[in-house]
C-alpha cells in the first residue's frame, strides 16, 4: 500500500491534475507502483533496466546523461517534480540514456501496466501524457538551439530565456552548467560577467533576474 506521503507527492503532480484519483489510486496499487530511495551515485534507471518505466523524483536531484562510457556527458539535471521515461515507455528501444542520483533521491515509479491502464481508463491522463510528450519535443528543440548557438555568450543567453520566467534559480552549479553547455568554466564566468555588464541580467550567486529578455535573446551571436 502507497504511504500517505507518496500519494500526496503524486497526486500533487500535475500530470495527475483532474483525474478520478480514487481509481488512479486503486491502479497504482494495483501494478506495484511505489517509492524507492537512492543513495548518491546509484544508477536509478539505463539502457541495462529490465523493465520500462515512468519515474517521478519525489525529492533530492538525479543526472541524466548519454549511455557511452567513454564521453559520459551531461545532458541535464533533474529535480523534485521532474519526470523521466515517458517518451521510451511504449517503444521498441531501450532507454537511451544514464539516470544517476545526485546525492540523495527518493524516486516514484509507475509501471508501463499501470500507464496503460490510466491512458484507457481517464482521458484527462492521456491529455495530459500527450501534453507532457509534446513539452519533450519543444524542450529538445531548445536543448539542440542552444548547444548549437555560436559563441558561449548566446548559448548561456538562450538557456537562460529558457526557463520561461524572469526570477531565476540555477538548479545546477557553474560548474555543472559549463559541462551542459560544453562550453569552459572560464568561458561561462565571463559571460556572465557581459551579460550582466550589457545590462540584460542581475546574478547573485545562482539567483538570476532577466532584466532584458528580448535584448537577451538577440544580442549574441
Amino acid at each position: 500500500m502507497l504511504s500517505e506521503r507518496e500519494i500526496k507527492a503524486v497526486f500533487a503532480h500535475p500530470f495527475f491534475e483532474g483525474i478520478d484519483r480514487q481509481a488512479a489510486l486503486s491502479i497504482l496499487e494495483e501494478n506495484g507502483c511505489g517509492a524507492i530511495r537512492f543513495t548518491e551515485g546509484e544508477i536509478i534507471h539505463s539502457p541495462a533496466s529490465e523493465k520500462k518505466k515512468l519515474g517521478l523524483i519525489l525529492d533530492g536531484t538525479a543526472t541524466v546523461s548519454t549511455k557511452d562510457p567513454e564521453k559520459n556527458t551531461l545532458l541535464r539535471f533533474l529535480t523534485r517534480g521532474d519526470l523521466f521515461g515517458v517518451a521510451n515507455l511504449f517503444t521498441e528501444e531501450p532507454f537511451v540514456s544514464v539516470i544517476r542520483s545526485d546525492k540523495k533521491c527518493t524516486v516514484f515509479f509507475i509501471t508501463e501496466p499501470a500507464v496503460r491502464a490510466l491512458l484507457e481508463s481517464d482521458r484527462t491522463f492521456l491529455y495530459r501524457y500527450l501534453a507532457f510528450l509534446s513539452g519533450r519535443v519543444c524542450f529538445l528543440n531548445r536543448k539542440i538551439g542552444y548547444l548549437t548557438a555560436g559563441s558561449t555568450e548566446r548559448r548561456l543567453a538562450l538557456y537562460l530565456s529558457s526557463f520561461e520566467k524572469d526570477e531565476i534559480d540555477l538548479p545546477v552549479s557553474l560548474s555543472a552548467l559549463s559541462e551542459l553547455l560544453d562550453v569552459g568554466r572560464a568561458s561561462l564566468y565571463r559571460s556572465f560577467d557581459r551579460l550582466e555588464e550589457d545590462g540584460h541580467i542581475q546574478k547573485e550567486g545562482r539567483h538570476i533576474r532577466i532584466l532584458d529578455r528580448c535584448g537577451l535573446c538577440s544580442a549574441y551571436q
